[in-house]
């Protein structure tokens, strides 16, 4: 295992020489940065995260910045991301690295909202240059089909050493990350012209989420209704239903729901504001 382990190094970083996708914060050792395009790139393909991200750091390039700004503004800058939650766990983290900077933290990024242990690895290897592998669902997939495995933590966390030994952890991560999306893709593999073919289990499962229609959804709807709050910034809950044309009993469980992600607030008068 361990040749095998070495080899599927080897080639995989002398693909990423050539094939390499090139962004502005590929280079960065600002955690700030890297916290802004994790979030970002959640659920999103990474070039529509790149241009959000450019946005992003051009109107907040610290955590000071975006702390002295309103969620409301970040939420406007969010409009078309979809999971809003995410912008406000992204404000958040803004205000509490304002009294308690990255350094601090370290290693354990996750007392910041919303950083899960998929981010925490991102920031220290990409900050931090720690040796970690951070493993999302390219990275998972791209282990499991070329070494046939299933439990994939159990799996790096047995051959870490092999893995990281005389390597960047940066360039090794988005190498995985950049062929699992580009060549040992999801549907459609691209395994005729794969590097790896040769040596590659082929371990291929194919693992069905039923997925909920967006389309009509309380999803669509909470975003709706966001957007026609950040542009009015308090309407009732009547004027809510008669801009949407939705009925009351769908209209309230969205606004439940956003008000239990702290996005919005209802007044007793019915009136819904965003919250700044």
């Amino acid at each position: 295992m361990e040749i095998k382990t070495k080899k599927f190094k080897r080639d995989l970083l002398n693909w990423y020489k050539n094939n390499k996708r090139d962004y502005s914060w590929r280079e960065t050792n600002d955690p700030w940065k890297i916290l802004l395009l994790e979030t970002i790139s959640q659920q999103t393909q990474l070039d529509r995260a790149d241009t959000y991200f450019k946005l992003f750091i051009k109107e907040f390039p610290n955590p000071e910045t975006m702390a002295s700004s309103s969620l409301k503004k970040v939420l406007i800058l969010w409009s078309g991301l979809g999971y809003n939650n995410r912008a406000k766990r992204l404000y958040e983290s803004s205000k509490i690295l304002c009294e308690t900077g990255f350094d601090e933290l370290y290693p354990n990024f996750e007392v910041l909202p919303g950083v899960g242990p998929y981010t925490n690895n991102a920031i220290l290897s990409f900050a931090y240059h720690k040796k970690v592998i951070t493993r999302d669902v390219n990275v998972d997939r791209v282990f499991s089909r070329y070494f046939g495995v299933d439990e994939v933590k159990t799996f790096i966390h047995n051959n870490k050493k092999t893995l990281l030994d005389r390597v960047s952890s940066r360039d090794l991560n988005q190498a995985i990350m950049d062929f699992g999306s580009m060549v040992c893709k999801s549907k459609n593999p691209l395994c005729s012209s794969c590097v790896l073919e040769n040596n590659c289990k082929k371990y291929i499962v194919k693992i069905k989420r039923p997925q909920e229609a967006f389309s009509g959804s309380n999803r669509e709807l909470r975003g709706d209704l966001l957007k026609l709050l950040l542009s009015n910034n308090k309407l009732s809950l009547k004027k809510i239903e008669k801009a949407l044309a939705v009925d009351r009993e769908k209209l309230l469980k969205a606004t439940t729901t956003l008000e239990k992600d702290g996005l919005i607030t209802i007044k007793k008068n019915n009136l819904v504001e965003i919250n700044s």
